[in-house]
């Protein structure tokens, strides 16, 4: 995954576990796209400072994440959610599933409306 999109994730994630400073500072170099320069103008601080302020936002997130790997199960379940969802889909769209009877037609678009919304939150 590339490491603008991680940090992304990880500050949905873990945002509170970061000051104020460091919160708004990451989500304004990953996320807004602003320069090391940019930062420190709109912080009031060095370059250096920003840099330093971002390293030690993403060492947190990183730590926490190989605690508790919130993200990474997120990501998981998200992918077989996807697995199951395709997996239903080839069977509503089969020849045969025609001859399915109706209680397991409805079983199946019930069970697709909740993967549905389960990936919607």
């Amino acid at each position: 995954m590339e490491k603008n999109v991680q940090i992304s994730l990880l500050l949905d994630f873990y945002q509170k576990m970061l000051t104020e400073k460091q919160a708004e500072c990451i989500d304004l170099y990953y996320n807004d796209d602003l320069s090391l320069s940019e930062l420190s103008i709109h912080f009031g601080i060095t370059r250096q400072g920003g840099r330093d302020n971002i390293k030690r936002a993403e060492s947190v997130l990183f730590n926490i994440e190989e605690r508790l790997g919130l993200a990474a199960r997120f990501l998981k379940i998200k992918e077989k959610l996807s697995e199951i969802d395709d997996t239903i889909r080839e069977i509503e769209t089969s020849p045969d599933a025609a001859r399915l009877p109706r209680e397991i037609r409805l079983k199946i678009n019930s069970i697709l409306t909740a993967v549905e919304e389960i990936s919607e939150e």
